[in-house]
């Protein structure tokens, strides 16, 4: 009767453990580790049957299986920075373009500001104006406006 007895709690516990959740982790090597509880960065991969309440995850567990990659995460900022100066080049050299378009006439740039402005001859200001122009086009382009 005793040895039924304990087949039968060794059996039990056997069942027991078959129906427990199984989380994945992945650590910053890349090497996963499973485990029947849960830890921050877990996914379930195996729901047991005999699930209870208080070994629930918490509701704002991360659904992705690894950790957010550094390197991916720096390649992102800079795409986002460089479209960011590109965007703010694009403003400035549309506004400079406005500006030469808008204008009857336009200085030569000079090294010294106390030297009288020589204005540019109309053939000369037309040529500014395109390369301002290719400029802007360029600029814009790059940051998608």
């Amino acid at each position: 009767m005793l040895r039924s007895s304990l087949a039968l709690a060794a059996f039990a516990l056997l069942v027991s453990t078959a129906r427990a959740d199984v989380y994945k982790t992945v650590d910053a090597q890349g090497q996963p580790h499973y485990s029947d509880q849960w830890s921050p960065g877990a996914v379930l991969i195996q729901r047991g049957n005999a699930r209870s309440d208080a070994a629930a995850p918490p509701p704002e567990a991360p659904k992705s299986s690894s950790a957010p990659d550094p390197a991916k995460e720096a390649a992102k900022q800079v795409q986002s920075d460089m479209q960011a100066i590109h965007a703010e080049q694009c403003k400035e050299l549309k506004a400079q373009y406005d500006k030469e378009m808008h204008a009857r006439r336009i200085y030569q740039p000079s090294e010294d500001s106390s030297a009288p402005k020589q204005y540019m001859t109309d053939t000369e200001a037309d040529a500014e104006r395109v390369k301002t122009r290719q400029a802007m086009d360029a600029a814009c382009a790059d940051s998608g406006g």
